[in-house]
């Protein structure tokens, strides 16, 4: 990998047209997460599977101030050489869910002789020092979860797994969903891995009337409209993390889950009171096209919109 390469220039954060490790060509599956493709979210995920074995050594990371966590979809027998900072070591054996934390401060590589399916999760030590700061917590300065022993966590496999069907379809994937994934993903490793302590009081509290009506508006004045988590909490002049828990408090929804409901929603009535075409509705209603609208409303009302138009005129 070339100095001038984006990877090694900004870290993992920026867009990389090949994976990191080796060529695109070597792999079965290389499917991943930007910022390109998700406005202004901090989440960065990429799955790699590869199915035959023998992968060989792969190419060092480029430096970064970032974590990686690794999620195993696949078991590994372990055993494989592995270096950091050119110090040898061996890699253990990995579960079906089995996680390991590669602080990219580091340059890391491998021998790989076995097939094997990952998910990638890319931390800033930035976002973990905005989230100690804002709990007034020590700071993390590093996650303890090391590749050379083997770790099951079912809250990362489950988030991973929630994150496949995603990557199959980045496209649909909007803001909203993706920072609520990303903040999962960094309370869960501050605490479990890098002996984050939260706070006693975690107030139950929602929002203000107030706030609730600026928040809505928000959110319905323009549903084709790119808005995150710091938007929705700015308005409430809170921290994402106080606002995630007071707008759940107040609907009883994440974020992004009533901002689906809204949107179907909106899509039944045009499906019924009028004769626009689905793909017009699917612009209207915030989708990102007409297969995207079908699978989400097939799925909240038993029948694709085509149907479900059709049943309520007969």
């Amino acid at each position: 990998m070339s100095p001038d390469d984006p990877v090694r220039r900004h870290g993992a954060q920026t867009a990389y047209e090949e994976p990191y490790f080796t060529r695109r060509e070597a792999l079965d599956v290389y499917q991943h997460f930007v910022p390109q493709q998700i406005a202004r979210s901090q989440l960065v995920a990429a799955r790699f599977r590869r199915d035959t074995p023998d992968l060989g050594k792969t190419q060092p990371n480029p430096r970064s101030d970032t974590f990686m966590a690794v999620v195993n979809l696949r078991p590994l027998r372990g055993g494989d050489d592995i270096w950091q900072d050119g110090r040898h070591g061996y890699r253990a054996g990995m579960p079906h869910g089995g996680l390991a934390i590669l602080d990219h401060r580091s340059e890391w590589a491998t021998c790989i002789s076995e097939p094997f399916e990952t998910f990638h999760f890319f931390v800033p030590l930035k976002s973990l020092d905005e989230l100690t700061s804002e709990l007034r917590a020590p700071r993390i300065e590093t996650l303890d979860c090391s590749i050379y022993s083997a770790r099951y966590d079912e809250t990362m496999l489950h988030l991973a797994l929630a994150l496949l069907p995603a990557l199959e379809r980045p496209q649909e994937v909007n803001t909203l969903f993706a920072d609520h994934i990303f903040a999962a993903i960094r309370i869960h490793l501050a605490q479990a891995y890098g002996g984050l302590i939260l706070p006693s009081s975690q107030g139950s509290g929602g929002l203000t009337l107030q706030q609730e009506r600026r928040v809505k508006d928000l959110l319905l004045s323009n549903l084709q409209a790119v808005i995150s988590l710091s938007d929705l909490a700015g308005a409430c002049g809170m921290s994402v993390r106080t606002f995630s828990r007071a707008f759940k408090a107040t609907t009883g929804l994440p974020p992004h889950r009533w901002l689906l409901h809204k949107k179907v929603e909106q899509a039944r009535k045009l499906l019924e009171n009028t004769q626009i075409e689905l793909s017009e509705v699917a612009f209207t209603c915030g989708f990102a096209d007409q297969s995207h609208l079908t699978r989400v409303f097939g799925n909240f009302t038993g029948h694709p919109p085509g149907t479900w138009r059709h049943l309520r005129r007969h």
